[in-house]
Order: C-alpha cells, then sequence, then structure tokens
C-alpha cells in the first residue's frame, strides 16, 4: 500500500473514531439546544471532505448518519430524534451530502485560485448549510402534523415552520460560524501533508 493510501486509510479511521466518541460522550458531539442540540461532529465531516477529498467526506458524514439514524431508536440525542431521525432520508441524507459539499466546495475554490484557508472557510460555511437545511426543510416536508410540531415547542398558535426557523437561528447560526471558523484550522495540516504524500 502507498504511503497517501496509507495516511488516508488512518485519517479515515481517526475521524470516524472521533465521530463515534462524539456520539457517547455527552457535550462532545452534542449541545442540547431547545428542541434540537447543536452539533460538533459536522466539523468532523467537514475536516474529512476538505482535508482528503468528497469521497472522505460522503464516508464519514454517511457514518454519521447510520449512527444518528441508529441512536433515533436506542438513545436519542434530543426529544425530537425518535420522532424525525428514524427516517433516513433525514437521519443518514444531509449528513452525505454535507461531506461531498465540503469535499466539492474545497476543491472548486482551490480551481479558481482561493487560499487554501478561504476554500475550507466557504467550503465549511456551506456544508453546514446543506445539512441544517436538508433537515430542517425535510422535517418541514414529511412531518407536518401536530405530535411533531408540540415535540418542537410549538405553542398556541405556532407552526411548525416557525419552530424550524427559531432552530435555525438558535442551532444552525452557531454551527455555521464555529464550522467556518475552526474547520480550516484543523484541516490545512492534514491537507498539506496530503498534498506532499501525493507529489511522491
Amino acid at each position: 500500500m502507498t504511503r497517501h493510501k496509507t495516511f488516508r486509510l488512518v485519517v479515515d479511521s481517526l475521524l470516524m473514531a472521533i465521530v463515534l466518541l462524539q456520539n457517547i460522550l455527552p457535550f462532545l458531539g452534542y449541545i442540547p439546544l431547545g428542541p434540537f442540540s447543536m452539533t460538533l461532529i459536522g466539523l468532523t465531516v467537514i475536516v474529512a471532505g476538505t482535508a482528503l477529498g468528497p469521497k472522505d467526506g460522503m464516508l464519514i458524514g454517511g457514518f454519521w448518519g447510520l449512527i444518528t439514524f441508529v441512536r433515533a431508536f436506542t438513545w436519542p440525542s434530543s426529544p425530537v430524534a425518535p420522532l424525525i431521525f428514524t427516517n433516513p432520508l433525514i437521519s443518514i441524507l444531509p449528513r452525505f451530502l454535507m461531506g461531498l459539499a465540503a469535499g466539492g466546495l474545497y476543491l472548486w475554490g482551490r480551481k479558481r485560485q482561493w487560499s487554501m484557508h478561504r476554500s475550507m472557510a466557504v467550503a465549511a460555511g456551506c456544508a453546514a448549510l446543506v445539512n441544517t437545511f436538508l433537515v430542517l426543510g425535510l422535517v418541514f416536508l414529511f412531518y407536518q402534523n401536530p405530535t411533531v410540531a408540540a415535540a418542537f415547542g410549538a405553542k398556541g398558535n405556532q407552526t411548525l415552520g416557525y419552530v424550524l426557523m427559531i432552530s435555525l437561528v438558535t442551532n444552525g447560526v452557531p454551527e455555521f460560524i464555529l464550522d467556518m471558523l475552526v474547520a480550516p484550522l484543523i484541516a490545512q495540516p492534514l491537507r498539506r501533508r496530503w498534498n506532499q504524500l501525493n507529489q511522491h
């Protein structure tokens, strides 16, 4: 096995182990905020996509989605998880596409002669939005019923759409900012090492 393939295997394995730990240890992967939990796991998916490429981003994102799906049945991360994340279109697809977006947009930025940091920051922000908007959008599409709306905290004349907009502000915006600021700091050294190995 070549050195760059070994490096890729080691980093992917390490990132999958981190995703697993983030799902097990409280506050390492999820910070409860209202009906949803602010997630730090997206950061790990973005690092995989920007450091190694879209395929690796999809691998780590899909792995996270699969764990989210299983947890919804066994050990939910939030009060609404058993109601919505038992649907694989919501638990797996957005995470999978998040990894694809992170890797693809990073490469797109580099082809336009953007710096590595700028490409990673833009890719991280867009990937975070892909996950947030897909999850909230699919929830709104599939679960227009009073039980789910109540689980999200809707009261009186409030609609599910209204509560999801609040979730977007309280959860989506902090995740967007965190991912844009932190992901490049972690991914740049890995990407530089990956580029060096590919040149030999």
